[in-house]
């Protein structure tokens, strides 16, 4: 179970790295992670996507500009199971 927990702590900090790396980058960005785990006590899941679009570039992947960020974790052991996600978008 401590293992799950670190891995844990290890998405959220890596979440918020995702969260202020576009913000530093200038242009377009964008970062995609994910992680999983499993052993004899329990498994995990963790994902992050963020990217941001600035709209100087025209064409056909760059229609929309803004910024999106989700993160979303799993975790299961023995005593229970949660779920936790959060999406943010703006333009």
């Amino acid at each position: 179970m401590k293992t799950l927990h670190k891995l844990a702590i290890v998405g959220f900090a890596t979440a918020g790295l995702a969260m202020t790396a576009p913000a530093a980058m200038a242009g377009d960005t964008y970062h995609s992670q994910g992680t999983k785990a499993a052993g004899p006590g329990g498994a995990t899941s963790a994902a992050v996507v963020s990217r941001a679009v600035d709209g100087k570039h025209k064409g056909k992947h760059h229609k929309d500009d803004g910024v999106f960020y989700s993160k979303k974790v799993k975790t299961a052991c023995p005593y229970g199971a949660t779920s936790s996600g959060v999406t943010s978008a703006a333009d």
